[in-house]
């Protein structure tokens, strides 16, 4: 009588079982928690949560899962720095400038990946609709700076400061818009990817400001992730990532999704291009590609 042996099916469930064992800490691993708070109703956070996500799962095959949370609260920039250094209600935020010793930036981790291409040192002159032919017939900076300008507190004023600006700076986005109205000075420069197309004071829509349409003023000004200091799997994490999405072209894609439209309707390749000095620019950026315009036509 044949009696078949058990010991290869001893083995192989031995195997199988042990195969199990060894790959039990991946699929038991805890999802890494990202944390962004968006703070600024007026800017779209979807783009950055779209960099972030996909650099993410980029690097889920070899750092394992990850679960964004995202949550709005209108909170002071200081106090968001404050949190972002903690680490427990937000671990990643987008800064915008370059990397300087003091400042928000100062105990934080960068990634140091630019995400925006440079657009966000393109800007748009948010002005009255009755100074229109006044800003067209602008030709140089010498000419725009002899205007006074708004702009937003804690933001890249002293830039405006630099290059010659006389500069008034307002706390609140709804605080500008009221004093532009007011005239209180000519204009208020905002990047090509954040500008409207209109506005509303007080919940009422106002046909009297509007976007500027022959001048386009540009600083080199990079945007970068930078995480907090606790978390430093999570920064090599999204600078993997990050890496990947740009020499694949995914980024550039994402960009067009989200930024494609609003930039096809400002026109940029056709408007007189004035360049502002940075005093911040570390050369890092290397010099500008106004060609990138033209994809925007």
């Amino acid at each position: 009588m044949y009696v078949q042996s058990t010991a290869p099916r001893f083995f192989a469930s031995l195997s199988f079982l042990l195969g199990l064992w060894l790959v039990q800490p991946a699929l038991a691993r805890e999802p890494l928690l990202v944390k962004y708070l968006g703070n600024n109703t007026s800017i779209n956070e979807d783009y950055y949560l779209a960099v972030i996500t996909a650099a993410l799962k980029a690097t889920e095959p070899s750092h394992g899962p990850f679960k964004l949370m995202y949550a709005q609260e209108q909170i002071s920039s200081e106090r968001k720095h404050d949190l972002l250094i903690l680490g427990d209600k937000i671990n990643v935020d987008r800064l915008v400038g370059f990397p300087t010793l003091d400042g928000p930036r100062k105990g934080l981790i960068r990634v140091g990946t630019p995400i925006l291409n440079g657009f966000m040192g393109y800007r748009i002159l948010l002005i009255r609709t009755e100074n229109q032919t006044r800003f067209s017939a602008i030709k140089t900076l010498d000419e725009l700076r002899k205007l006074s300008m708004g702009f937003g507190k804690g933001w890249e004023g002293h830039v405006y400061k630099y290059n010659g600006f006389s500069v008034a700076e307002a706390l609140t986005m709804p605080m500008l818009l009221k004093m532009l109205a007011g005239k209180r000075y000519y204009f208020v420069p905002l990047s090509a990817i954040e500008i409207d197309d209109t506005y509303e004071i007080d919940g009422v829509q106002v046909s009297s400001i509007a976007p500027e349409k022959s001048l386009l003023i540009y600083m080199p000004l990079p945007v970068y992730f930078y995480v907090s200091p606790s978390e430093p799997e999570l920064a090599d994490r999204l600078t993997l990532g990050l890496n990947y999405l740009k020499a694949s072209g995914q980024m550039e894609k994402i960009f067009h999704e989200y930024f494609g439209e609003r930039l096809k309707r400002l026109n940029l390749s056709s408007r007189r291009l004035i360049e502002l000095q940075n005093p911040d620019d570390d050369g890092s950026l290397g010099a500008p590609d106004h060609e990138q315009l033209k994809q925007f036509q």
